[in-house]
């Protein structure tokens, strides 16, 4: 029930649950419903209107351009990365690659490392010291890296009402500087390891000499990521066709689009008459050879 009564404005709480007012006695459902019909009518198709707009720009935004569409592409192939080698720390015990699905290495992956840390992970906490520390620090920037590019893919459809943001190209910068700062701990953590007695990280022991590297996976991601941003980089640099316009662009093919629609309704009508009218001459030349024929036979 409306929370006003339509003609005395009175105030209607939740119990008054009848169909007259109980102030002025009108009847609601029923109270000049013609004028209310109409108002309803206008005010969700300026809804309509509003959310057409929301939706051609949303489709603008993300790929109304061949630029769009590029950037697109450019800002998905980072995810290629996600499944390289990262690192690997090696040693005459055991082996740790930081291979997301372990395709391209052997020895333990990155997935299977998920379940080493946290099964141990007070134990890994409390041996965060010497190379330890620069691998762990490695492995949690490289996974906000992918965390912050994740984000900048779905960047344009969050800020879509503003074609021309900067938001996914400097969230690109972000995650293209966790990532040198991953690679810069994966080689930091090179040198206190190769001289190092042997550590271990959760279940997993190195021995003493143990190399730690990053692979050329990591280099490859940080490529694609800088692809991506230059992507969104030039999409934000780029000349834009302002809402208005992409408004009328948009009645336009509306427009011609119901034009079409039209066309073949009077198409189809005018064959559909064509149709009736070749029906009728024919069903008139059957009655006169039937006349012709009962005239021949008397």
């Amino acid at each position: 029930m409306a929370s006003n009564c339509p003609k005395c404005g009175g105030r209607l709480r939740i119990y008054h649950v009848k169909a007259e007012c109980p102030h002025c006695k009108a009847n609601i459902p029923n109270y000049n419903w013609e004028a209310r019909l109409e108002e309803d009518s206008a005010i969700a198709e300026a809804k309509f209107a509003s959310l057409y707009r929301k939706l051609n720009l949303l489709k603008y935004s993300v790929f109304g351009t061949k630029l769009r569409i590029a950037r697109l592409l450019m800002s998905f192939i980072p995810a290629i990365g996600f499944i390289l080698p990262w690192a690997y720390v090696v040693s005459e015990k055991d082996t740790l690659n930081f291979d997301l699905l372990g395709i391209f290495t052997d020895g333990t992956s990155t997935i299977k490392f998920f379940g080493v840390l946290f099964g141990d992970i007070g134990g890994i906490l409390s041996a965060l010291e010497g190379p330890v520390l620069y691998i762990m620090l490695g492995f949690l920037l490289m996974l906000l890296s992918i965390v912050v590019i994740v984000v900048a893919f779905f960047m344009p459809l969050v800020r879509f009402t503003k074609p021309r943001t900067n938001a996914a190209w400097i969230t690109d910068i972000f995650s293209i500087i966790l990532a040198v700062g991953s690679v810069a701990m994966f080689i930091m953590a090179g040198a206190p390891a190769s001289e190092s007695s042997g550590f271990a990280i959760g279940t997993l022991e190195f021995a003493a000499g143990a190399s730690v590297d990053a692979t050329w996976g990591l280099f490859v991601y940080i490529a694609l990521l800088v692809v991506a941003m230059v992507g969104n980089l030039l999409v934000s640099r780029a000349d834009i066709t302002s809402e208005e316009d992409l408004e009328i662009e948009r009645l336009a093919k509306v427009r011609i689009k119901q034009e079409k629609e039209e066309a073949e309704r009077i198409r189809k009508q005018e064959a559909w008459l064509e149709a009736e009218k070749k029906k009728e001459e024919e069903h008139a030349e059957k009655v006169r050879k039937a006349r012709e024929a009962l005239e021949n036979n008397k």
